[in-house]
């Protein structure tokens, strides 16, 4: 008995019917994908404000970081991580007498800043900038390497409002900044900044909302 034949235009219908179904399929998985990033952003947010060190943002996806890409979560991310860091920094200087250990965790917080510092996203990077001015200024205020780490806050807080006008948390900051150095002669004779932040790159710039000294 000889098997029916099947015709090769019956074939390509079949072939286009499946294809059809695995990008139905794909797009079902990357739109629940979708879907998972705000709430999980929302979560992480909330559990932050309580327990900062607890907090995540990165659901759990069928598409890795697809979704994440067609969100453009990419700026979010790095500045939330650096904020938790920040935090953490923060609180270590209040309760720590390790002036090692401070300093490194500084740095560490520097590092992970310097990513959203440089972000496309001028609000994302001027938070990130404001935040890094804090951590200068609150080294030179303990004694660490003075006019330099003051000289770095400022070009931190100028980029910041260079490449965010709104963000009146660095105006203040910097405002209050070159009134204190003034006062106490700290300013370098080089001036305040020279128009590249830490990034190496003009108006990459950072802030920290309702941060100041």
């Amino acid at each position: 008995m000889t098997a029916p034949r099947i015709g090769a235009g019956t074939a390509l219908r079949v072939g286009a019917a499946v294809a059809l179904a695995v990008v139905a399929g794909l797009a079902a998985l990357l739109a629940a994908d979708v879907r998972a990033w705000p709430v999980a952003l929302d979560r992480g947010d909330a559990a932050f404000a309580v327990a900062p060190r607890g907090a995540a943002w990165t659901p759990s996806t069928d598409l890795g970081g697809l979704s994440g890409s067609v969100l453009g979560v990419d700026d979010d991310l790095p500045l939330r991580r650096g904020l938790m860091l920040y935090q953490r920094t923060v609180g270590q200087h209040k309760s720590s007498e390790n002036q090692l250990g401070v300093e490194g965790l500084r740095a560490q917080t520097e590092r992970a800043l310097a990513v959203p510092a440089g972000a496309a996203d001028p609000r994302v990077a001027s938070q990130a900038r404001t935040l890094l001015g804090v951590l200068a200024f609150g080294a030179a205020a303990r004694g660490g390497a003075g006019v330099s780490q003051t000289d770095a806050a400022i070009s931190d807080f100028t980029d910041a409002v260079t490449v965010d006008p709104s963000n009146t948390a660095a105006k203040y900051d910097l405002e209050l900044l070159l009134r204190l150095t003034a006062a106490r002669g700290l300013r370098s004779s080089s001036g305040p900044t020279n128009g590249f932040g830490r990034t190496g790159s003009h108006g990459a710039a950072g802030g920290a909302p309702g941060s100041g000294y």
